[in-house]
């Protein structure tokens, strides 16, 4: 035991502090929990573990500390507490997916029915049950035009996730490409346990290997179902544990395979139980199951449950009003589903379209009332949508009759998505959304851009009526352009014919121009020397030069002094201009004044007389 204590401790302890391990192994031995039995001794080996850690607490780093409570955790049997085990990245891929199956007003279509089930219904309807029509039968649930506005989800079957469609698509990526998400049922058959009426599911041991391959062929979820039913003496405490347990293991297994598992613990109507004690039992089955999924360290915000309604048992011989049936299973859910699960969709369980609808309306108008209810509350139905389509494969000979099919699919749909919503009115169908609608909702915004650019138009053709005469204008200058083209083609072909000519001038140039380029080093040597010969002589010159600019710096203040005296002067001269104006204005007044004397002779000779 010692030995086993020490290889439990975190690497860092044993190898930092060796006598943890003696320490831990003498508390295990001198605790009196010991000598108990298989809970005393896990106890004794918690309690050496924390003295052993405790000894060691003054340096003992903070992950050291993690690894060892985690080790205490391994000892408790929580090996994988929270989907411990899962990293990061597909945890957050689990969430998403949990995420687009619970939209609101959106549910899940269970077409995984097996061969068998389905020959059965195709033989009561008078189709033969082959695998073409089970596929053709599917590629109408799938394809038909408009039920991407009430699916979220659909269960394929193993035989469907590898059929294709009349395009040769993959019915998973087919359904991808609408946006609803494929998933698989991955469980076998039901085994009834010896001894009892009880019945588990089979297919856990190869389960992880079919996980792989269903995934590898686009399944992003599964889907296991664990019936049970309600008798005088059922079912058994051993039977519900056992279910419950497999249902847990599914789930981790799907998760480690990256698959959002569906839990569906499924308590059949059969029977004639009342309403409560319908209630008891779903209280101690779904209880059941979550404890399991928690022992066994299920990442609880990646799944999702799929289970039956409340109701009574259907030989009972009281009735209950929808009111009463919707206040009974919120009753199961306020009590014990985990509020980190995102959605429930409930099964038809055996009930026509019309009941299993008021039943969800009720629901969710309750849920909407009572409040602090934060699943997603919706559908995942297989007969209650079915069963009206087959029928009308009655008296038809055999075909299958796609197109009325399909009409009637798509009114049950949205008959179910407004019960998920809690907005359906019996005997009030809701209107039909189809992807061509969505185009003439699209359109009609665009009508008034439309009707614009008409009123528009007229002005574009005014303008284009106006430009008219211009182009044609062009036109009639076009053929003067090229005749004028026609004349330079002469021009250009005796250049063209020049030009061998330039390229034989231009050759024997070149060697020309090489001896020049040769005779460049030559020039630029003998012009080197010549600068450095000139050089000194420069630098003679310039020291010669220098008392000269000394002396010119001295007399630049002298210079500045007479600048300044001869403003004044300078000022003057400015004025004589204006002065010399204004004496030639006045050079006319004074021959004025000089002729003024002749005048005046002359006036007094002509005074005279002869």
């Amino acid at each position: 035991m010692d030995a086993f204590v020490a290889s439990r401790l975190p690497a860092a302890t044993t190898s930092s502090t060796p006598q943890h391990a003696a320490t831990a192994a003498t508390h295990l031995r001198q605790s009196p929990l010991r000598q108990g039995g298989t809970a005393s001794l896990t106890a004794g080996v918690l309690l050496a573990l924390c003295s052993a850690r405790g000894a060691g607490r003054p340096n003992h780093p903070r992950a050291a500390r993690r690894r060892a409570e985690k080790v205490v955790r391994h000892m408790c049997h929580r090996n994988c507490h929270g989907g411990e085990h899962l990293s990061p990245e597909r945890k957050r891929e689990l969430e998403a997916i949990c995420e687009k199956i619970a939209t609101p007003g959106k549910g899940i279509t269970a077409t995984d029915e097996g061969p068998g089930t389905i020959g059965d219904r195709f033989e009561k309807v008078g189709v033969e049950n082959t695998e073409e029509h089970r596929r053709i039968y599917r590629q109408m649930l799938y394809e038909t035009p408009g039920i991407n506005n009430y699916l979220s989800a659909a269960i394929l079957d193993p035989e469907t996730m590898y059929q294709k469609d009349d395009e040769g698509v993959p019915f998973p990526e087919a359904l991808e490409k609408r946006g609803i998400i494929p998933g698989v049922k991955p469980h076998l058959k039901v085994y009834e346990l010896p001894g009892t009426k009880d019945t588990v599911m089979q297919g856990l041991d190869s389960l992880a290997v079919r996980c792989r391959e269903y995934k590898a062929a686009g399944a992003k979820f599964a889907k296991w179902r664990s019936p049970l039913q309600i008798s005088r003496f059922g079912p058994t405490k051993m039977a519900i544990e056992a279910n419950m347990n497999d249902l847990a293991r599914y789930a981790l297994i799907c998760q480690d395979e990256g698959l959002v598992p569906i839990v569906e613990p499924d308590i059949v109507m059969k029977g004639d139980h009342d309403l409560e004690t319908a209630v008891a039992v779903n209280v101690e089955v779904q209880a059941t199951l979550y404890k399991a999924m928690l022992d066994h360290g299920v990442y609880m915000e990646g799944t999702i449950l799929k289970t039956n309604l409340v109701n009574p048992g259907l030989s009972c011989d009281h009735d209950y009003s929808v009111e009463e049936i919707a206040v009974a299973n919120m009753m199961v859910l306020r009590r014990v589903m985990p509020t980190a699960i995102r959605g429930v969709n409930f099964l038809s369980g055996g009930q026509s379209l019309e009941g299993a609808a008021a039943r969800l309306n009720a629901l969710n108008k309750v849920k909407k009332r009572l409040g602090r209810m934060p699943w997603n509350i919706s559908f995942s139905w297989s007969w209650a949508l079915q069963a009206p389509l087959l029928n009308i494969c009655k008296g038809q000979g055999g075909k299958i009759p796609l197109k009325e099919m399909s009409e009637l699919y798509l009114q049950e749909l949205a008959i179910a998505s407004a019960a998920a919503q809690g907005t359906y009115q019996e005997g009030f169908p809701p209107d039909v959304i189809r992807e061509d609608e969505k185009k003439d909702a699209e359109a009609k915004k665009d009508e008034p851009k439309k009707e614009e650019e008409k009123k528009e138009e007229p002005k574009k053709d005014a303008e284009a009526k106006k430009e008219e005469p211009k182009k044609e204008e062009e036109k009639k200058e076009e053929p003067k352009k090229d005749a004028e083209a026609k004349k330079e083609e002469p021009k250009k072909e005796e250049e063209k014919k020049e030009e061998p000519k330039k390229d034989a001038e231009a050759k024997k140039e070149e060697p020309k121009k090489e001896d020049e380029k040769k005779k460049e080093p030559k020039k630029d040597a003998e012009a080197k020397k010549e600068e450095k010969k000139e050089e000194p002589k420069k630098d003679a010159e310039a020291k010669k030069d220098e008392p000269k600019k000394e002396e010119e710096k001295k007399e630049e203040p002298k210079k500045d002094a007479e600048a300044k005296k001869e403003e004044p002067k300078k000022e003057e001269k400015k004025e004589e201009p204006k002065k010399d104006a204004e004496a030639k204005k006045e050079e006319p007044k004074k021959e004025e004044k000089k002729e003024e004397p002749k005048k005046d002779a002359e006036t007094q000779k002509e005074g005279v007389p002869a």
